[in-house]
C-alpha cells in the first residue's frame, strides 16, 4: 500500500471521531471563541462546569443553546432534531453559556473509558435543526495530570500563566514535598494550603487556622489518587483582594491536619509562584563577616535581596548560652550586629557557635555551625 492509499483510510478514522453520527443541522456558524472550565484540573468524576464564550460566532446574546456531543458517547442520540433538556446550557452574560455536570454521569461512562477516549467533541445549536456551531473539543486535564505525576515537580500551577481574575488549579505530589530533611513526609497526609499573596503581603493571605472549621476547610486540599492534591481557586476571590490589586506572586507551604507537619520546597523554603510578566528576582544572598572570628569578636550577619515583606530574626548558641535579635535595613541589604565579647568573654574558649535564622513564618533561612578562632590563637 503507497503512502496515498494508507492517508484515505486515516482520514476516514479522524473524520469519524470529530463528527457526529447524524448532524442536518441548515445552518453552520463559528465555534467558540474561547472555552474553559472550573475547576481547571478536573477528575472525570468530579462536578466541572464548562464555559463557552460564543463571541463573533453568529449566535444572539442569550438564546437558548444545547450541547450535542458524540466523543466519549452520545448522551442525546437520535434528537438532534428536539435537543433535551439535560443539555441545554445556562447563559451567564456577555455571549458566554456555561454547563455543570459529572463526566462519568453526563456520558454513562466510566473514568478509564473518558480518558481512553478522543476527548470531548461537539457542537454547540439551538433546540431544533435550524443552526450548529462548528465541531470544536472541551479542554480536559488528563493530560496535564499525568505529565505532572511523570515530571517529578513538587507543585505546579494550571494555567502556567495565572492572572489574578480567571480559575487556577494548584497540583501538589506529596511524595516531593520536603518536611524538614525528608522527602515525602506528607505523603497520605490531610494537606491545607497556608499561603498569601506578595509574598504575604498582610491584606492578601489566607493562613491555615486548624481551629477554625470554615478555614480548615476552605485551605483543605482534595486527593486526586497517586498522592496526588489539588486545590481550585481564582486569586482575587480566595485572598479578597480588589480588582485593581497587582498580584506579583503567590507564596506557600504545606501544613498538615493540625500543623502535626510542615512541608515546603528543598531546604525548608516556602514555594512562590511568579506571576506573568514578574521579572525573575536575584537569588538572595546570605554571608557573615569577618569570615573568621573568636568569641570576642563583633559579627555581621548579612542578606542581600530579600523577598518582600522579609523580616529576619536569629538566634545563636554556644557554651550554653544564646543570643538572639532581628536583622534592620532595607530588602536590598538587611544586617544584624552581634558582640559576642559581651556574651561570651568570660567563658573558656569556644569552637563553635550555632546559627539560626528566620523568616517572619518561621522557615529556616540559615541553619549552620561556625567554627571560631581559639583563644589560644590570640596570644
Amino acid at each position: 500500500m503507497d503512502k496515498k492509499e494508507m492517508i484515505i483510510p486515516v482520514l476516514w478514522v479522524l473524520m469519524a471521531l470529530v463528527l457526529p453520527a447524524e448532524s442536518f443541522a441548515t445552518d453552520d456558524l463559528g465555534g467558540p471563541a474561547r472555552v474553559w472550565t472550573y475547576p481547571v484540573i478536573y477528575a472525570m468524576d468530579q462536578e466541572v462546569t464548562w464555559y463557552f464564550d460564543m463571541t463573533d460566532s453568529g449566535f444572539s446574546e442569550g438564546e437558548d443553546l444545547y450541547m450535542w456531543v458524540w466523543s466519549p458517547t452520545e448522551p442525546d442520540a437520535g434528537n438532534f432534531d428536539n435537543s433535551s433538556e439535560f443539555a441545554k446550557l445556562e447563559y451567564v452574560g456577555d455571549m458566554v453559556w456555561k454547563k455543570t455536570l459529572i463526566p462519568t454521569q453526563y456520558f454513562g461512562a466510566s473514568v478509564q473509558d473518558i480518558e481512553n477516549s478522543a476527548g470531548f467533541w461537539m457542537r454547540l445549536k439551538r433546540k431544533g435543526n435550524e443552526v450548529q456551531s462548528d465541531v470544536f473539543s472541551m479542554t480536559w486535564s488528563v493530560g496535564e495530570v499525568r505529565s505532572f505525576l511523570e515530571s517529578g515537580d513538587p507543585v505546579k500551577i494550571f494555567p502556567e500563566k495565572f492572572y489574578l481574575n480567571e480559575p487556577l488549579s494548584l497540583l501538589v505530589n506529596a511524595e516531593k514535598i520536603w518536611v524538614g530533611g525528608d522527602q515525602g513526609g506528607l505523603a497520605g497526609e490531610e494537606i491545607h494550603l497556608h499561603s498569601g499573596l506578595n509574598n504575604f503581603q498582610a491584606d492578601a493571605m489566607v493562613e491555615y487556622q486548624a481551629w477554625i472549621p470554615e478555614v480548615s476547610e476552605k485551605t483543605k486540599l482534595t486527593p486526586i489518587g497517586n498522592n496526588l492534591y489539588k486545590i481550585d481557586f481564582i486569586p482575587r476571590e480566595y485572598y479578597g483582594v480588589e480588582e485593581d490589586f497587582i498580584m506579583e506572586n503567590i507564596e506557600f507551604l504545606f501544613p498538615a491536619k493540625d500543623w502535626a507537619k510542615v512541608g515546603t520546597d528543598e531546604g525548608g523554603k516556602n514555594f512562590i509562584l511568579l506571576a506573568p510578566g514578574v521579572p525573575i528576582p536575584p537569588d538572595p544572598v546570605f554571608y557573615f563577616f569577618p569570615q573568621r572570628f573568636s568569641q570576642l569578636d563583633l559579627l555581621t550577619l548579612v542578606r542581600l535581596n530579600n523577598e518582600k515583606n522579609s523580616k529576619l530574626s536569629y538566634t545563636i548558641t554556644g557554651g550554653g548560652k544564646t543570643i538572639t535579635g532581628e536583622f534592620t535595613g532595607t530588602l536590598a541589604n538587611l544586617r544584624a550586629y552581634i558582640n559576642l565579647f559581651e556574651v561570651f568573654s568570660g567563658d573558656a574558649s569556644l569552637d563553635k557557635i550555632h546559627l539560626v535564622v528566620t523568616n517572619q513564618n518561621g522557615s529556616e533561612i540559615v541553619k549552620t555551625d561556625i567554627p571560631l578562632v581559639p583563644l589560644s590563637d590570640l596570644q
